[in-house]
């Protein structure tokens, strides 16, 4: 996987991260009982969070082999 994929992949994750917690936020804010909308936000960026990390890309699994990382210039050898 080249840098700027990784890269996109990333700040999904981390948007996936700060969804969830706003979700919760919301559901804890809206008093006694749970907030429909809070929970479903945070379920489904939970869900994406999991399947992010389950389905990785085949050409993501490809770029390493037996002997480690791919050869890269910032690996130093």
């Amino acid at each position: 996987m080249d840098d700027v994929a990784l890269l996109r992949r990333t700040v999904r994750r981390c948007t996936a991260v700060v969804v969830t917690a706003l979700g919760l936020v919301l559901a804890a804010l809206a008093g006694s009982t749970a907030s429909p909308v809070g929970v479903a936000i945070s379920f489904g960026a939970l869900l994406y969070l999991a399947g992010s990390l389950v389905f990785v890309p085949e050409s993501g699994r490809a770029s390493d082999d037996e002997n480690g990382p791919a050869n890269r210039s910032e690996s130093g050898t």
